[in-house]
């Protein structure tokens, strides 16, 4: 006799090569509902796809990973014993679903209509590749530095400059920046400006961790001294701030002053969104004068402050290099889209008024993005260079 997870590992490759009965199926998602191992049942996936053969290339088409997710919905549906309509997803099978997407084609999307448009096919003529690390760091005399695509982040301290693997910083003219620089980074404040299409890690005189989303900009001194160590942030950046109770580490974006209290946090203070983000991850944190717990998100409209609950892993998923949204409307989706493809977005006609949720790998190339939306049946979009045209 199989073990269980031998025998789910065969159910699951069968399922993918279409070769279960309806009764073999059954089977299969009744031991994932089953299941109070949830780590043994997430590795179950990579297990059973070991075997390159195993699933067929493009196996998870918009049809299979909408059959998937409407297996959850309705099962759903049936066990809390309400409509459809306003079901909600199990968050074990929604995270399976989810791992079984990003393992086959790294994407899933869903709505909260069941509609699948099988004959999807975006309308373009190229692709649009992802964005990668790009940034550019302007030092207090005004003069530039590009960084290398090559390199994730950059560490500034008292001494000198370098790429976070240790290498030099070279400027554009071939010149070594890593020692002399640092003499022009004590007299003032420095920049470093990720582009849209871009990110970079940074890590600050006092050994803060910064993560730059594209079209950020960071400003800091090149040495901290005084009551405070205080940034300024426009965008969106991921912070683990070495703590100092001596000499508070505070980040100013538009309306806000955050202050850390031994704290990881990730802030949102782009200017086309209705509000400033703060969400913590960690430690404790001020925001103005409210007090953050983890997973707690403060949101700044005008001078109001409001708090709530969140699931944090929604909020810092670009760090992560993955899209992943709840119940966000297409506009919302958009603006991330065309930060990250520094892409113009034109919206055609009416909008749909859905909300989706999902998730997506921001190492594929845009269509591959569109693809799952559109395969929802709310939504269309076509591809004019550096153009996505949006409609109903």
């Amino acid at each position: 006799m199989q073990k269980p997870n031998a025998r789910l590992q065969v159910l699951l490759q069968n399922y993918f090569n279409n070769l279960n009965t309806e009764a073999e199926n059954e089977e299969l998602w009744s031991h994932i509902i089953a299941s109070h191992n949830d780590q043994e049942l997430i590795q179950l996936f990579p297990d059973a796809f070991s075997n390159e053969m195993a699933v067929p290339e493009n196996a998870l088409d918009a049809a299979k990973k909408q059959t998937i997710l409407n297996y959850i919905y309705n099962y759903q549906a049936l066990q809390a014993g309400h409509q459809p309509k306003k079901a909600r997803l199990l968050p074990k099978l929604a995270a399976i679903a989810a791992a079984v997407a990003l393992i086959v084609t790294g994407l899933w999307f869903y709505t909260g209509n069941p509609t699948v448009n099988r004959n999807s096919e975006i309308a373009n003529q190229n692709d649009i590749k992802p964005g990668k690390n790009s940034a550019t760091i302007t030092l207090p005399d005004g003069s530039k530095v590009s960084l290398s695509d090559a390199k994730t982040g950059v560490v500034i301290d008292a001494s000198k400059i370098s790429y976070s693997d240790g290498s030099t910083l070279v400027s554009a003219a071939g010149s070594n920046l890593g020692d002399t620089s640092s003499l022009r980074l004590l007299s003032g404040t420095t920049t470093i400006t990720t582009p849209r299409g871009g990110t970079y890690q940074v890590v600050l005189p006092d050994g803060t961790r910064v993560f730059l989303n594209a079209d950020s900009k960071l400003e800091f001194p090149g040495k901290f001294s005084g009551r405070e160590r205080r940034v300024k942030l426009s965008g969106e950046a991921y912070f683990v701030v070495v703590h100092n109770s001596k000499m508070p580490f505070k980040v100013e974006s538009t309306g806000q002053v955050v202050e850390d209290i031994g704290t990881e946090f990730n802030i949102n203070a782009y200017p086309d969104e209705r509000s400033t983000k703060t969400t913590l991850v960690e430690g404790s944190a001020k925001v103005n004068e409210v007090i953050l717990k983890p997973n707690q998100q403060a949101s700044l409209n005008g001078t109001q402050v409001n708090v709530k609950k969140v699931d944090t892993e929604l909020f810092i998923a670009w760090k992560n290099n993955q899209f992943v949204f709840e119940h966000d409307d297409i506009r919302y989706i958009m603006r991330m889209i065309s930060r990250w493809y520094n892409v113009e977005i034109e919206y055609q006609g009416e909008l749909p008024v859905t909300t989706f949720t999902g998730a997506v790998s921001r190492f594929a190339n845009v269509s591959e993005v569109l693809r799952p939306l559109e395969s929802t049946g709310q939504v269309k979009f076509k591809i004019e260079g550096m153009k996505i045209l949006v409609s109903r």
